[in-house]
């Protein structure tokens, strides 16, 4: 065994680490590996979120389309109301539907409006009616109707009808001639009046604000 000569010094060995800059430099890689991987999580995050909003409002747009192709299948005859079963205006379209029997075996009605107010999308509709004074009543009061709103994100609304032979129109006089000529014409619908240009079919069109789309649904006017 060796022995160490007296008065000798033994060097000790040099302390092996990192020193205070290291430390402090892979701190400040780590910082910036971490914003980094949050940016990219928080963005991750943020597009899912948009993503199931978007499927939402295009869900709730569908029930929208769908309940006014019922309603569409459902409109009244001219003759039943003496008139347009379906009015136009800007951001708005308005219909006189069938409900169903009431009691006593009465026909009803009900009238049904699609709006856009502000950016509300909505589909409001009248209590059961069953006579033309209730109707037109009705008609006087809309704005009392019990009332969903399908989306707050609604930009436009734009409605035009089919009538054969000219096309598309969103001008309410013209679809209020043509059902005034059937009426003086024909008075009662038949068979052999199912070619006449009455209007056949509904395209409403809805454009959203977020996300910025449009959405086009095309339903036929009756059965």
């Amino acid at each position: 065994m060796k022995s160490v000569a007296r008065g000798v010094r033994v060097r000790p060995r040099a302390a092996f680490g990192f020193t205070l800059i290291e430390m402090l430099v892979a701190i400040a890689l780590l910082a910036v590996v971490a914003m980094l991987s949050w940016r990219g999580l928080d963005a991750t995050i943020r597009s899912r979120n948009d993503i199931v909003e978007n499927l939402s409002q295009t869900r709730e747009l569908g029930k929208y389309f769908a309940q006014l192709q019922y309603d569409a299948l459902n409109v009244v005859a001219p003759e039943e109301v003496f008139g347009a079963p379906l009015r136009m205006r800007p951001n708005e379209l308005v219909l006189v539907r069938h409900l169903g029997t009431g009691s006593g075996g009465l026909t009803q009605l009900q009238v049904v409006r699609y709006q856009l107010k502000g950016h509300e999308l909505l589909r409001s509709a009248s209590p059961p009616l069953s006579s033309l004074s209730q109707l037109n009543d009705a008609l006087q009061h809309m704005d009392t109707f019990a009332g969903v709103v399908v989306s707050d994100q609604a930009r436009a609304m734009g409605i035009s009808v089919w009538l054969a032979p000219g096309g598309w129109t969103d001008r309410q006089a013209i679809i209020s001639d043509e059902y005034a000529r059937f009426l003086s014409t024909h008075g009662v619908s038949t068979v052999a009046t199912r070619a006449m240009p009455l209007p056949r079919g509904i395209r409403l069109t809805v454009t959203t604000v977020a996300p910025v789309a449009e959405y086009v649904r095309t339903v036929p006017l009756g059965r």
